[in-house]
């Protein structure tokens, strides 16, 4: 008898630590220079602003085979997840049940559907569909005893275990330099490189402009040798600012710049990859394949960044990832505030594509808001690296009675 989806459900959860105080959100502090006062041309465009909820929070994907089995998964969809909530119990609940769970990609591809004559190929309806994605893919790796990155096609030789008792390590970097003033900042870098990170991001654009590139030459240049700079702009610059920013951090040794610009100008993002050597990250904005298609026809990125959970899941990461990989272009995971589902999904589809980079692994030094508990399967982390746990799906087991205490209520 062939298995079918019984139920599907979206659950709202909520963090406990208040967003604001958790990130940090008062601009980093340089010391004065001497005799000078802010300059108005050192004025970033305000640009860096995106809401986010006060308590943050996620909304998880429960789909239930009527054996019984359970797959779990995402969509981050803050501040308003009643929106991808409502999506998946009132449109793609009532089109799931009675499917068969193994056919995931031709699943996705009818939801999808559902709303092109709408033009929702983006945004709240992605998210929601990465949600139901990430949770078919989970229950298909249950029904069959496999982990879904062996269902992808992996693990690639980078990640492939030395044995087959062991599980496949993702290359990962600390995200988010915290602290208000200089010194903070970096004493959090001296942690992150005793933890074993080689990597980390810092975040600019709430301060003025040369306070920014001050910051990051700082630290650029106390963490050489031993570990190497990201920068994260969320889109502050402009077409003035944008280049000569990027040549200061290329000078001071920076890695890469992200989201230097805002998303929409393209044209902008190629002149600035042609100007300078410094890879040029983008895409956590990018919701499909064909939003990178033509970033990466237009030459608008070096690097990119697609977020699982928001570009409708691991079926079309995998073909994101494909797309880059024509173009010869490494691809990252974003993963920013999430819970495991989240998190175990970049991973497993990291191990599967031979173009995959780094995994982002938001401040490691917090405990993350929504972190909910697992009977098993949180990645192990060690020397940059985090480590599958074994087990079938995404290898992760959902302590119910617990995660109650996390769901809001409709």
């Amino acid at each position: 008898m062939t298995t079918k989806i019984a139920t599907v459900e979206a659950l709202r959860i909520a963090g406990v630590r208040d967003y604001a105080e958790w990130v940090g959100l008062r601009p980093p502090q340089m010391p004065p220079r001497p005799g000078q006062a802010a300059r108005a041309l050192d004025a970033n465009s305000g640009r860096h602003v995106c809401a986010y909820p006060a308590q943050p929070d996620t909304l998880l994907v429960k789909i239930t085979a009527d054996d019984g089995t359970v797959g779990w998964g995402e969509a981050h969809s803050p501040p308003v997840p009643r929106v991808s909530q409502a999506l998946i119990e009132d449109l793609f609940a009532p089109l799931l049940v009675g499917q068969d769970p193994l056919a995931v990609e031709a699943l996705w591809d009818m939801l999808y559907h559902t709303m092109r004559l709408r033009g929702h190929s983006t945004g709240f309806m992605m998210e929601a569909l990465a949600g139901v994605d990430l949770a078919l893919w989970d229950l298909k790796g249950k029904l069959l005893g496999q982990p879904v990155y062996r269902l992808l096609g992996g693990p690639y030789a980078s990640y492939r275990p030395a044995s087959a008792d062991e599980s496949p390590r993702v290359p990962c970097y600390a995200s988010g330099v915290p602290g208000a003033m200089l010194e903070e900042r970096l004493d959090a870098a001296e942690r992150f490189i005793a933890m074993g990170f080689t990597a980390m991001k810092v975040s600019v654009g709430r301060g003025d402009l040369e306070e920014d590139l001050r910051l990051v030459e700082a630290l650029a240049e106390a963490i050489a040798g031993r570990a190497d700079l990201l920068v994260d702009a969320h889109g502050c610059y402009d077409a003035r600012t944008a280049i000569p920013a990027a040549r200061r951090m290329e000078a001071a040794g920076v890695r890469w710049l992200e989201d230097p610009l805002p998303p929409e100008e393209l044209d902008a993002y190629a002149a600035l990859c042609a100007a300078v050597d410094l890879p040029i990250a983008s895409g956590e904005t990018e919701c499909n394949r064909w939003q990178f298609l033509e970033k990466l026809r237009r030459g608008a990125s070096d690097i990119i960044l697609p977020d699982i959970c928001r570009a409708g899941g691991i079926s079309e990461g995998r073909r994101i990832a494909d797309v880059a990989d024509l173009f010869g272009v490494p691809w990252c995971a974003h993963v920013s505030i999430s819970t495991w589902p989240h998190r175990l999904a970049a991973l497993h589809l990291a191990v599967a594509t031979p173009n995959f980079l780094l995994c982002e692994l938001p401040n490691p030094l917090r405990e993350n808001p929504l972190a909910f508990p697992l009977v098993e399967g949180e990645p192990a982390y060690a020397d940059g690296h985090l480590t599958l746990a074994p087990g079938p799906g995404l290898g992760m087991v959902v302590d119910e009675e617990a995660l109650a205490e996390y769901v809001v209520a409709t």
